[in-house]
């Protein structure tokens, strides 16, 4: 061991450096173009709606991925909104610079809202509701209103108001009003119906008078911002004043914001926002230069946990305030270290550091040893432990002047210490090469110390020397994550292994912790995460929701939240409910190249994780209500016709078309919004989708329920679900009275139809097989006398012109009339015998018309099945209508020109004198074939070209006729 002046060793190897303090991450969302020039004054939102903005022009509603502007109905109105206020019956008011109320309907239009006593005629500038219920309107020029269900009261002052002109209107625990106006604060209340009123000023310690903003922050304190003299706090129990911030010199105070009972955002009209923290009475800038030297308009903290900035230049920006950032200064952060003091160390590669405060509220970094720095640990003496790469382990008291170097030669199993953790008089180190014990008998900075080393390996049952983490759970329990044996743990001097198959499936182990159950959590490369319930282990990676199975650290925080660090972000599991959330670019965090256990607490609950690039500090402690997309059903129609969804749940059958409007609220990343969604009683299963609508058709009469949840990632469960329950009533022929009336008329007339059904049954089956077999035998026999009648035209004719030729014609004729009564009776023919007998038929032909007829057969037909003689009547009917000669030959095509029908084509060239057609033909083939199948026979004539195209048939089709 070693003992020096800890002076001397500042002097040789301090150094200190300022940065900013952690800041947020700001994220700019672009106005559209028909708002970007025109002023927007303010932003509202209610627990789990939407946001709104206050515009010049009207109502914005921003649901994360669009603006909607909503104007009054009267073109010459002043849409100039100056509040906006959601009651305790959740109904939304629109106040507007002219005195115009409105509210905001579930049709998501504006109504306006008329008392029978009128509207103000001065901008309404607040809206309270008291714990009786009342609903407060403020004004600048009438003072206030209230309206009591039935009746709006003018509260002025002639009742004791301080002023006319009222600023800001909040609402105490006890249901009292205040009013911030240009002569104080007024404290407003009824008394059964008698006005009350109670006065802060100058005389009760107010420094000035003119209160622009009023902020509540618990049920007994109230913010307040002034003018000219800053801002304060205020007992709203006792009526006074409990802290002012001295020395102010930053300006008007336009805004104030609450983030947590101890901190504080101040917006102003010429220095851009100030954070105040009231338990260190620490005030600090945000130093974005988006927000420098801006005029804030307004602040506002969403139930998600972002801050919302309006500024001078209708610059909409917001901030996760969950997560906060120390970056430029301090990077490649090791290990980290909150003391008793809430004093932060840091372990880097350049050495240890320790972090102070200074008065502006930058941070300031001072080496303490120049060492590359693993791992951090505090004792119960307040002494620090420093774990090294290669130099051993330093032990130093901060207030004091001395410290102890520990090495290989004091009794250390190896000088690289990844990981130190311990409970009262014994720790434990995690190195390169096995486990020490060290066990104190007083404090270990003293001198001499009295130390007790014990090592173990892996001939002493440790199962690899290697080790990344150890880790004592809340049962003083010691575990350690290894490089190659799983996790071991140690119990009364003996290891006990999880690693392998049956027990652990991995063999590399990065961190260890506890949730709030008392279950151990482990992490491994690439492996995801597990669970140790002390029984059996389970397993959680990509397939259950976790974004990335490469988890660097892994802490619990204050909520029983798992916070897994890994390379993508930062994810929350709430291991009771199985519930992820990811937080990654959207909030600042994207690639952030996290260090191995590098992260520790603070005394209030927030984690500070250290990466390649800085530090990044999660306030786990922070109120927050929305911890996941809260789905918002915003629309039904019915018909196309919205309707009232709260109050309209039955639909008579003929108004059976449903369409769903919806958004999923998440303002911290709207673009991961997926959305699950099911008709109970229609749909089978669930429809995942990024789509805001849901439509149904045609729904038949029934009981229905739509089931709707959002989520950021593939998990939907436990996300809450919003349903909306409908019915769709059955026509009157089906309801049960109209089953009652048609079975007692059934009653009646059953004898006389039992007695007659089965003869008429019987009778017109035989009327249908008749009428099918008369139908399908007259089409057979109508080709017969048509073929026969051509053909012997063409023999006389032939027999008076050439003789010798009529002889031949006469035996090929005999030979295809032959095949003719051979396939007159068969239903269908194989294509490849029709188009034999065409061939036969086109010799024939050939005959009498020469060269003049060309017939023309594609050598590529498919194989199937038509009707006998088709074939060969349409080339009959083509020669019979069209001219054949030398000088305008008639060309006849065979071919396939689409899948399943063979295309008979001729060029068209019409007779001067027409025959008469009786069009039988061609209505017969027609007719055979809608007997045979369901695909039609086509006919296209343009002015050039007659196309028939006759359907291929199948085998069975003889047999089944369809």
């Amino acid at each position: 061991m070693r003992s020096v002046k800890y002076g001397i060793l500042f002097l040789l190897f301090g150094l200190t450096f300022s940065i900013n303090a952690q800041q947020p991450f700001f994220r700019d969302h672009e106005l559209p173009e028909e708002l970007s020039h025109i002023p927007v004054k303010s932003i509202y939102q209610s627990d789990g709606y939407f946001l709104w903005l206050a515009s010049e022009n009207g109502l914005v509603l921003y649901d994360g991925h669009q603006y909607e502007l909503l104007t009054r109905s009267d073109s010459l109105a002043d849409n100039r909104v100056s509040s906006i206020f959601r009651d305790r019956d959740s109904i939304l008011w629109i106040g507007y610079q002219d005195g115009g109320i409105f509210q905001y309907d579930v049709f998501n239009h504006l109504k306006a809202w008329q008392p029978e006593e009128g509207w103000p005629s001065a901008a309404i500038t607040g809206f309270v509701n008291d714990r009786a219920g009342n609903l407060w309107l403020a004004t600048y020029g009438e003072g206030l209103y209230y309206w009591n269900g039935k009746r709006l009261y003018n509260f002025g002052t002639d009742d004791g108001l301080a002023g006319a002109d009222i600023y800001t209107l909040q609402a105490d625990a006890d249901g009292r009003v205040w009013a911030g106006t240009d002569d104080g604060i007024s404290i407003c209340w009824l008394d059964g119906n008698v006005k009350k009123v109670k006065h802060i000023d100058r005389s009760h310690g107010l420094p000035d008078e003119i209160v622009r903003v009023l902020e509540p922050v618990d049920e007994d304190k109230m913010w307040v911002g002034t003018y000219d003299r800053g801002f304060g706090l205020m007992s709203t129990d006792q009526d006074r004043i409990e802290f002012w911030m001295p020395e102010w010199d930053h300006g008007v105070i336009s805004s104030l914001e609450v983030v947590s009972a101890d901190e504080l955002w101040i917006g102003t009209e010429k220095s851009g926002i100030w954070r105040y923290r009231l338990s260190d009475s620490l005030l600090s800038k945000i130093t974005d230069a988006r927000l420098n030297m801006s005029r804030i308009s307004d602040l506002h903290r969403d139930a998600e946990g972002n801050m919302w900035i309006l500024s001078n230049t209708n610059q909409l920006l917001s901030a996760n305030l969950l997560f906060e950032f120390i970056q430029h200064g301090i990077s490649n952060v090791q290990a980290m270290l909150m003391d008793d003091y809430n004093r932060l160390w840091v372990g880097t590669q350049q050495g240890l550091f320790l972090r102070d405060h200074l008065p502006s509220g930058a941070d300031s970094f001072h080496l303490q040893l120049p060492v590359n720095c693993l791992s951090l640990y505090q004792d119960n003496y307040g002494n620090i432990w420093a774990g090294t790469f290669g130099e051993g382990l330093y032990i130093f008291k901060p207030d004091q002047e001395k410290y102890h170097l520990l090495t290989e030669s004091n009794g250390l199993t190896n000088g690289s210490i990844f990981s130190i953790d311990g409970i009262r008089d014994r720790i434990w180190l995690a190195t390169l090469g096995g486990v020490t014990e060290i066990a104190f008998r007083n404090d270990p900075v003293l001198s001499p110390p009295k130390l007790e080393f014990r090592n173990y390996s892996h001939e002493d049952g440790l199962g690899t020397n290697f080790i990344y983490k150890v880790f004592v759970d809340s049962k003083e329990q010691v575990w350690f994550a290894t490089d190659g044996e799983g996790v071991s743990r140690l119990s009364s001097g003996r290891f006990e292994h999880l690693a392998g198959q049956d027990s652990l499936p991995v063999r590399s182990v990065y961190t260890i912790t506890e949730d709030a159950r008392g279950n151990i959590w482990f992490s491994s490369p690439k492996e995801g995460i597990f669970l140790y319930d002390g029984r059996q282990i389970q397993k959680f990676e990509l397939s259950k929701g976790l974004r990335n199975n490469d988890i660097a650290g892994m802490a619990t925080d204050r909520k029983g939240k798992l916070v897994l660090i890994h390379p993508d972000g930062i994810d929350l599991l709430d291991p009771a409910a199985g519930q992820l959330i990811y937080y990654d670019k959207e909030v600042g965090i994207g690639e952030i190249e996290p260090n191995l256990n590098a992260f520790c607490e603070d005394t209030e609950g927030n984690i500070w994780i250290g990466t390649q690039q800085g530090i990044i500090r999660y306030s786990s402690t922070l109120p927050v209500k929305q911890i996941q997309p809260q789905a918002q059903l915003r629309g039904i129609s019915v018909d196309l016709q919205a309707i009232d969804f709260n109050k309209e749940h039955i639909f008579p059958h003929h108004r059976n078309n449903l369409i769903f409007d919806y958004s999923g609220l998440w303002y911290s990343d709207p673009e991961s919004v997926r959305y699950r969604y099911k008709l109970e009683g229609f749909n089978p299963d669930w429809i995942i989708s990024r789509d805001q609508r849901a439509v149904y058709s045609q729904l038949p009469p029934g009981d229905y329920t739509f089931c709707l949840s959002a989520s950021d990632n593939d998990l939907f469960f436990p996300e809450p679900q919003i349903m909306y329950r409908f019915t769709i009533t059955p026509p009157f022929w089906r309801t049960p009275w109209f089953a009652i009336l048609i079975t007692a008329i059934m009653l009646v007339g059953i004898y006389l139809i039992m007695r007659q059904r089965e003869k008429r049954l019987e009778k017109q089956a035989m009327m249908r097989r008749e009428k099918l077999v008369h139908q399908f035998e007259l089409l057979k026999s109508q080709i017969n006398p048509h073929f026969l009648f051509n053909n012997f035209n063409t023999l006389i004719t032939l027999i008076e012109e050439n003789p010798p030729a009529a002889v031949t014609y006469v035996e090929r004729l005999s030979d295809f009339y032959r095949s003719i009564l051979q396939y007159r009776q068969s239903p269908v023919i194989a294509l490849e015998e029709e188009l034999d007998l065409l061939r036969n038929y086109a010799s024939i032909l050939k005959e009498r018309f020469a060269d003049n007829l060309q017939i023309r057969i594609c050598d590529r037909l498919q194989s199937g099945y038509i009707i006998p003689l088709t074939l060969q009547l349409l080339v009959e009917n083509a020669i019979k209508h069209n001219t054949v000669s030398r000088n305008n030959p008639l060309t006849i095509s065979i071919s396939e020109a689409e899948e399943g029908y063979i295309v008979v084509q001729n060029n068209l060239q019409k007779k001067w004198r027409a025959e008469a057609s009786t069009g039988f033909g061609l209505e017969s083939i027609s007719k055979r074939y809608a007997i045979l199948t369901d695909k039609k026979v086509k006919m296209e004539k343009d002015n050039t070209r007659f196309t028939v195209s006759i359907p291929m048939l199948n085998m069975d089709a003889s047999i089944n006729g369809r």
